[in-house]
């Protein structure tokens, strides 16, 4: 599978988190008619007598019937907002993988070539890994079967690469350092046109920073004394923007090549 099918994919499954909020909001601001109620009931052949609440959003219907666990007010606009959250986390980890598999495809044929970067000379291997290596590529030469150091060396560099994260600028800089990819600050520029590099580095390390707070903090808003959790704030803007430049940057880190 190709880095940029990898994107694809965890990109869309974040949009289409984000069409499930839009189509699930709850938009209704009276009760349920108690006549709409009774028709609804004989149509679906129910007891007419049957508790049902009804949810409206800009695109369905939901009724939830008598014991259900859902209620009408888990579609509410700050209860959904959840998804939005889920939403970015993807788009983010969309970025991610896609840079992971763009350095565990490439690394192998960058750090053989006869001169490398400082990214590629401080990348450390344990020596228990190298020992590892050593020790199975001698086996299979015993055994007669024998197998190629460079599938081995990349296998478990992506082991190890995959507990890094390639989410903020700096991240994803050095990710592209160790295929030798080197300046990429001024590719990008170029890709995007623009007169300023801060712009986009800003932008994804904004993005960023909103994942972690959601990730690793349950987006809940630090030092708060007595009262109730509170969150920080997400809007549905903001989402759908950060995915949209996730997808364009993307785009942008495809056009360099080492």
């Amino acid at each position: 599978m190709k880095p940029s099918e990898t994107f694809s994919d965890a990109i869309a499954r974040a949009r289409r988190l984000l069409l499930l909020h839009d189509g699930l909001v709850d938009v209704r601001k009276y009760r349920i008619r108690k006549d709409w109620a009774k028709s609804f009931c004989k149509l679906m052949q129910w007891p007419v007598s049957a508790k049902i609440e009804r949810v409206d959003s800009v695109a369905a219907v939901v009724v939830l019937r008598a014991g259900a666990q859902l209620a009408p007010a888990d579609f509410a606009k700050e209860s959904l907002e959840d998804l939005l959250r889920a939403a970015l986390t993807l788009g983010v980890s969309a970025l991610d993988r896609y840079v992971h598999e763009r350095v565990v495809k490439g690394i192998v044929a960058a750090l053989s070539r006869p001169s490398l970067n400082r990214a590629q000379q401080k990348l450390p291997i344990p020596a228990a890994l190298a020992l590892k290596i050593s020790r199975k590529v001698l086996a299979a030469g015993s055994s007669g079967k024998p197998i190629r150091p460079a599938n081995e060396l990349r296998n478990e560099l992506q082991e190890a690469l995959h507990r890094r994260t390639f989410q903020s600028w700096r991240e994803v800089e050095t990710a592209f350092e160790l295929i030798g990819v080197t300046g990429l600050t001024s590719k990008v520029q170029a890709a995007y046109g623009a007169a300023s590099t801060t712009a986009f580095q800003d932008r994804l390390d904004e993005i960023a920073k909103r994942r972690n707070q959601i990730v690793h903090e349950a987006d809940l808003v630090r030092h708060q004394r007595g009262g109730r959790p509170r969150h920080h704030p997400i809007t549905r803007g903001f989402v759908a923007d950060a995915l949209d430049f996730l997808d364009g940057f993307v785009a942008k880190l495809e056009s360099v090549r080492a």
